[in-house]
């Protein structure tokens, strides 16, 4: 799909010389999901003139007030709602009288139709929203987690894991999909096989999508699925076997900087971070009581 006007992208749509000194901008590009764009932004005097992109436009606003049209109607958008925007629709932005702090993904037309197809596990066509605001403290919980995630998070599983969920969850609740999400049934040897590769591969980038691959699911199925048979989300699930091994390599007299790649993990202060919340210790006091 492109819309009739230039899609702007939003690079070009933020003129910087337009914004004040309390206006804050973060954007960057994810190539695993389609070239998925994401801003996070403060902007208290900022206005962006009416334009389209060819993309979706959904997310979050975590303080203030935005004001905007949409295909012409006036809308108001709080701290709390989650925002949505159709692709080659028209609209502007503006802040209240306080301005406003938000959290937007622009994934890709071909990305939501993928997503949709993955929930319901038939073709359809494009994915489409009718309301353009929700007041949903689920979904706003897992898109808002999802961007933070895929902001700062070092390690690749966690950031496709967020996304997915978010979106998906999303997608279910509120597209005009005319299918209903797929039931799961009993997957437990499928998943036995997934847990096989992982245990296999802890001190490698574990991907979703290899993973969705070793049980023959897309990456929907495989993330409900796996939550079903384990409790736990496949991210969850690699941590837990990570700070696992990384327990026996301390206990065995291995330093915390030889420890952190040999499981997996991307530094080790994303180790010492991650094995802290599982065990309520760091790696270097675990060890220090095996050597006294």
């Amino acid at each position: 799909m492109t819309c009739l006007m230039s899609s702007i992208a939003q690079e070009s749509a933020i003129d910087r010389n337009t914004l004040s000194d309390r206006d804050r901008v973060a954007f960057w590009r994810d190539p695993r999901w389609d070239n998925l764009e994401c801003l996070h932004a403060t902007f208290v005097n900022h206005e962006y003139s009416p334009h389209t992109h060819d993309t979706f436009v959904i997310g979050v606003i975590e303080g203030g007030v935005e004001l905007y049209q949409l295909n012409g109607h006036s809308m108001v958008a709080v701290a709390g709602d989650v925002c949505v925007v159709n692709p080659c629709e028209l609209h502007d932005g503006r802040p209240g009288s306080e301005g406003y702090r938000y959290r937007m993904f622009y994934p890709s037309a071909g990305l939501m139709q993928n997503l949709a197809e993955q929930i319901t596990e038939r073709p359809l066509g494009e994915v489409h929203f009718t309301n353009p605001l929700h007041r949903d403290p689920d979904v706003y919980r897992l898109l808002s987690s999802a961007h933070r995630t895929m902001e700062s998070a070092p390690d690749t599983l966690s950031r496709d894991e967020a996304f997915l969920r978010a979106a998906s969850l999303l997608i279910q609740r509120y597209a005009d999909t005319p299918a209903p999400a797929i039931g799961i049934g009993a997957e437990a040897a499928a998943i036995a096989r997934v847990c096989d590769y992982a245990e296999d591969n802890l001190d490698e980038e574990l991907y979703l999508e290899s993973m969705a691959d070793v049980a023959g699911f897309s990456r929907y199925r495989l993330i409900r699925s796996f939550r079903k048979e384990k409790g736990i989300t496949p991210h969850a699930w690699v941590t837990s076997r990570r700070v696992e091994r990384a327990r026996r390599l301390l206990a065995s007299g291995e330093t915390p900087a030889t420890v952190a790649p040999a499981c997996g993990f991307y530094d080790q202060a994303h180790m010492t971070r991650l094995f802290k919340g599982v065990t309520g210790v760091t790696p270097a006091k675990y060890r220090a009581a095996f050597l006294q």
